[in-house]
């Protein structure tokens, strides 16, 4: 319905537009039309202002401000065509529509505060208009010592002349105006014309029958009009009014400003007035022009800037970079740092690319006052784009940079009420003084020793050394070898195995179910585990291909084994926030397990706490819908993550997987979070699970504090699928056929 009245609204805008023009041109040809017109237009301008306000509901009052201004500029000319006087009522009626428009301005000057201090060229252009409205007060000062009898006629004449310069100057400089935003700066431009012309008979308003009001009649309408159109709702915001051109187009807006004093002084000759003397408008001119000169050096100068500085951090950008590295380097060599934010991209997928510029411009200045402080000013800082970030800096000061920045971002960034973490890593490369080495070099350098440190675990900093590059060589293979592997199959990449680690009660060690571990059978480099090649699946976006073939994979499983008539246990799935974020969640996973003929208590679905969800995303939906089919939902790694709490608020969490680090810290007295974690759990009805359980210290302690299920390799080792059921299930008790179903792609089934 909104979209039609929309598409509705636009359309009858472009018709009324037209309808408008041939309004005007019949009040300028027929002037029996022009006394019937001025009772008609204002009347309308002002409904359809009110139309517009109730189709479109846009926030604040400008246009109910700008309503009452049409109403108080249309009773003007009524009033003056009812009495046969131009002055009086009907003048002070124009004043005070005037004194509504400067609250209109006003009102969207308001809205524009607290934004970016005025750039230099943004000064010189104040200063450029200041001159012109000084030239004004200069020549009704003259006016008004000669005791001229139509000094405020002149007045007004010489304040239009300059509102119809800034105004042509706004229209010149801003870019993307949007449709309701032309329309009024087209009737604004008409009502400066026809205050002027009325100014320059020595009247405020038409007398009835002149010409002059087929620019009312437009006017006023244009104003009706562009409150019908959708784009209304954003015609009055600060982002609308901040939207310029290019320095080019800024300069040609300053063209309309420079002819303001050769107006001026028409002006004052049309009307009979002194004003100043001959010899001030070219001075003046001259004086504007000179300004308008600075401006364009000053756009220079912001193009110069721009070219070799990020428009985010103000920083050098990749040409700034390469500026500071055509210089020598000092006797003791340079290093330069390349550091990469560890899970940005969680930052931007989770709370919007807004609240992620907030978070690279904090970044900035730790990184910025670390270089200050280290190396007193020597140290060039760089943003490559993204979350990359260089410093150019002296080989001594280099290894202190990267510990004091890294440091610096363990401590929590605030933004906009938001704890986000900012670790990075950091790759460092060396060039010695006697052996220069090209930029990009020194890049791809620092970039492998970036990859090394991630690889690491992050939150480090890694020096280059040549033998890191077959590493990055053979990861490279490998990233390219994933997306096969995942598209189907192809025996020369190898293929997925999918393991299970069992789960145990810890008192009896009976086992009551699994985890689903994806494995790598390589043809090369042999079983990879996880963490050889996930890193490289998320890099290439392929967590939610990973997930489904995975899922597939164990539901297909779970039948296999169902129909051998094996012992029947769940068995737990990891899912990333890539397949979490599918609105399709819930009703691909139910389907699976129907097809498959797999009772949904079956199968366990685990998040993990390192993979923030949008708050406004559709997990906790689909998570909904499949805990209320009989599907449990995990937490994994509690402990170690984002707001747990939230997580147990927002998702129908029912088993607590305690991350390996906190069971860990058992064995060296440290019982205190497990202990908490516990009791809360027993408050909240949740179930607690041990990962990582690897001794019987372990496994007694844990039992004292009330966990009442663990994994870990005290109990086993992940087992392929035929060795867990063989161990842990128990022989098959029915060997008639049973379906074949076809495994996942790149994955090979096993009985």
């Amino acid at each position: 319905m909104t979209s039609r009245r929309a598409r509705w609204s636009a359309r009858s805008t472009w018709a009324l537009l037209v309808g408008a023009l041939a309004a005007a041109a019949l009040v300028l040809a027929v002037p029996a039309w022009r006394g019937p017109a001025v009772l008609v237009v204002p009347t309308t301008a002002v409904a359809l202002v009110v139309l517009g306000i109730a189709l479109h509901r846009p926030r604040g009052g400008a246009w109910w401000l700008v309503a009452l201004m049409l109403a108080l500029w249309g009773a003007a000319p009524w009033l003056a065509q009812t009495t046969g006087r131009a002055d009086g009522p009907p003048a002070a009626l124009v004043w005070a529509g005037q004194a509504v428009a400067a609250g209109i301005v006003l009102h969207v000057a308001r809205g524009r505060e607290g934004g970016r201090e005025p750039s230099p060229g943004g000064r010189l252009d104040l200063v450029v208009i200041a001159a012109v409205v000084a030239l004004v007060g200069a020549q009704l000062v003259a006016v008004a010592l000669a005791d001229h009898g139509d000094a405020t006629g002149v007045a007004v004449a010489g304040v239009d002349v300059v509102l119809l310069g800034v105004l042509l100057r706004f229209a010149v400089s801003r870019r993307a105006l949007p449709v309701s935003s032309w329309l009024l700066l087209s009737a604004g431009l008409l009502t400066v014309v026809y205050d002027l012309s009325c100014s320059l008979h020595g009247r405020r308003t038409a007398l009835p029958g002149e010409a002059v009001q087929s620019l009312a009649v437009l006017a006023l309408l244009l104003f009706g009009i562009a409150a019908l159109h959708p784009s209304m709702t954003v015609a009055f915001t600060a982002e609308t009014f901040t939207r310029r051109r290019r320095p080019s187009a800024a300069l040609l807006g300053l063209l309309p400003l420079v002819a303001v004093p050769a107006a001026l002084w028409w002006v004052a000759r049309s009307a009979g007035a002194p004003g100043l003397p001959g010899w001030t408008v070219p001075v003046t001119g001259a004086l504007v022009a000179a300004l308008c000169l600075l401006r364009a050096a000053a756009a220079l100068r912001a193009s110069e800037h721009l070219a070799e500085h990020d428009p985010l951090t103000d920083l050098a950008n990749r040409r700034g970079l390469a500026r500071a590295h055509a210089e020598p380097p000092g006797p003791g060599g340079r290093s330069l740092l390349l550091l990469d934010l560890d899970d940005f991209k969680e930052v931007n997928d989770t709370h919007g690319h807004d609240v992620g510029d907030a978070l690279l411009l904090q970044v900035r200045d730790r990184l910025v006052g670390a270089v200050r402080e280290v190396c007193a000013g020597t140290g060039v800082v760089a943003r490559l784009g993204g979350d990359e970030f260089v410093v150019l800096a002296p080989a001594a000061c280099a290894g202190e940079v990267a510990g004091r920045l890294l440091r610096a971002l363990q401590v929590p960034v605030v933004v906009r009420g938001l704890v986000l973490r900012a670790g990075a890593s950091v790759g460092v490369a060396r060039e010695d003084a006697a052996a220069p080495v090209p930029l990009a070099e020194l890049l791809t350098r620092a970039d492998v020793a970036m990859y090394a440190a991630k690889s690491a675990g992050g939150g480090r900093a890694a020096d280059f050394h040549p033998a890191m590059r077959e590493e990055v060589a053979r990861r490279y293979t490998l990233s390219g070898q994933v997306r096969r592997l995942l598209a189907g199959r192809a025996p020369d990449v190898g293929h997925l195995e999918v393991h299970h680690q069992p789960l145990v009660e810890l008192a009896s060690g009976r086992v009551v179910g699994a985890e689903a571990l994806v494995r790598w059978r390589h043809p090369q480099h042999g079983l990879l585990a996880p963490d050889a090649f996930l890193a490289l699946v998320s890099t290439n976006d392929l967590d939610a291909e990973l997930d489904a073939v995975v899922l597939q994979e164990v539901v297909d499983q779970l039948s296999r084994w169902r129909d051998q008539g094996r012992r029947e246990l769940p068995v737990a799935v990891n899912l990333t926030r890539a397949s979490l974020d599918d609105p399709d969640l819930a009703d691909r996973v139910l389907t699976l397990l129907a097809d498959a003929g797999v009772p949904t208590s079956q199968l366990h679905l685990e998040i993990t706490e390192h993979q923030q969800l949008a708050v406004d995303g559709p997990a906790a939906a689909s998570l909904a819908d499949l805990r209320a089919a009989g599907v449990e939902v995990h937490l994994d790694d509690y402990g170690t993550g984002y707001t747990s709490l939230d997580y147990l608020r927002r998702f129908p969490v029912q088993v607590l997987k305690l991350d390996r680090s906190v069971v860990g810290a058992v064995a060296d007295g440290d019982a205190q979070l497990v202990a908490g974690v516990q009791a809360m759990a027993a408050a909240l009805g949740l179930q607690v699970v041990a990962e990582g359980v690897e001794t019987p210290q372990q496994r007694a302690r844990l039992i004292e504090l009330g966990v009442r299920y663990g994994q870990g390799y005290l109990f086993s080792r992940p087992l392929t699928a035929r060795d867990y059921a063989d161990r842990v299930l128990g022989p098959a008790r029915s060997h008639g056929p049973h379906p074949q179903r076809t495994a996942a792609p790149g994955v090979v089934a096993a009985p």
